[in-house]
């Protein structure tokens, strides 16, 4: 298809006049997303994350790499759904283009916690508001010509055995059980690269108003980041006391540099024009740009709608009607399951 190289130095095409959101975007590989994107002269970047302080030091740094008057943050914590709703709502409403969503922010390796939402704060801050906030910006992605909707999934999603999975993606009662940090982590990459071949799968056959076209937008795609330097080892050293603090440091010295490397599968997808050329849908993108079949339990399509069901599920429990097509429930009302359309 194309060599494995992809330099964000020199490979980027020139920005000028896209749109983008990165969440997470103010540090590790989002930082690193953010820089190379604003390198190369885009209309806009709204950065989506939690803490002020990353912001502050991150447009800082931006200055190194554009303009920073393109740059603007918007305070989002994906640990409160409400919050989610509110910056997805006001986006949705102000934009009118959006030439790719990033969705790079998330939890690691690291100990359970409940958010304030009563959810698995991994799968809430990997997926569920993930899948909110594209769902409710979905319509932007349509009308944008070769957009792009991305997720930052893992080669950690192959240790997922069927048998967990379907046990674990069947109730809230089940996502809320403690099953050891780095199953945690690993189920949530899962269900993040079964949200793109499941909504892949949807829009070739023109569900949720997705136009079936082979090049109708959006390019829906998953990455692989590599081993990288961020402090989400941090989290692994929180969840494993002195055996993570000697594993990650064994590991460490063999994990790149998330602004040199970290970032460059993303920004292959985000950017390259070989995604469009290639019809590159539902694929799943590894460093640099090689695409990679994925486990057979993430192409399961019984548990990829049960995953897709509970989601909905769990997003109109918390936040009543939903601004967009559902598949399985009534999307104004918090109960009813309703059949495909």
């Amino acid at each position: 298809m194309f060599g494995n190289t992809y330099d964000p130095d020199n490979d980027i095409p020139d920005l000028s006049g896209k749109v983008y959101i990165v969440t997470g975007g103010t540090a590790g590989i989002g930082f690193g997303i953010t820089a190379h994107l604003l390198q190369h002269h885009p209309k806009k970047i709204y950065i989506l994350s939690k803490k002020e302080e990353h912001a502050e030091d991150a447009q800082k740094e931006l200055k190194e790499w554009g303009d920073i008057s393109k740059v603007e943050w918007k305070k989002c914590d994906f640990e409160d759904l409400k919050q989610v709703d509110e910056v997805a709502k006001e986006l949705a409403k102000n934009l009118d283009q959006l030439d790719a969503l990033i969705c790079n922010a998330g939890l690691g390796i690291g100990p359970y916690n409940e958010s304030k939402d009563g959810l698995d704060t991994h799968m809430q801050v990997n997926h569920f508001a993930h899948f909110h906030l594209a769902l409710s910006l979905l319509p932007i992605l349509q009308n944008t010509p070769n957009s792009r909707l991305l997720m930052q999934s893992s080669e950690l999603h192959r240790p997922v055995l069927a048998s967990q999975a379907k046990t674990w993606f069947s109730s809230v009662d089940e996502i809320n059980k403690d099953v050891g940090a780095a199953s945690l982590y690993n189920r949530t990459k899962l269900a993040v690269l079964m949200f793109v071949l499941t909504l892949t799968r949807y829009q070739a056959a023109g569900e949720l108003g997705l136009d079936p076209a082979p090049d109708a937008a959006p390019y829906i795609l998953a990455t692989h980041p590599g081993a990288v330097k961020t402090d989400q080892t941090d989290q692994a050293v929180e969840a494993y006391g002195l055996v993570g603090k000697v594993g990650v440091g064994v590991v460490r010295r063999f994990m790149v540099d998330p602004v040199k490397q970290g970032c460059r599968s993303m920004l292959f997808a985000a950017t390259g024009p070989e995604v469009v050329r290639e019809k590159l849908k539902g694929a799943y993108i590894i460093p640099d740009r090689k695409t990679s079949d994925v486990s057979s339990v993430a192409k399961d399509e019984e548990l990829q709608d049960q995953l897709w069901k509970l989601s909905e599920q769990v997003l109109s429990d918390k936040l009543g009607s939903l601004p967009y097509r559902t598949r399985f429930i009534d999307p104004i009302a918090k109960e009813g399951v309703r059949g495909a359309p």
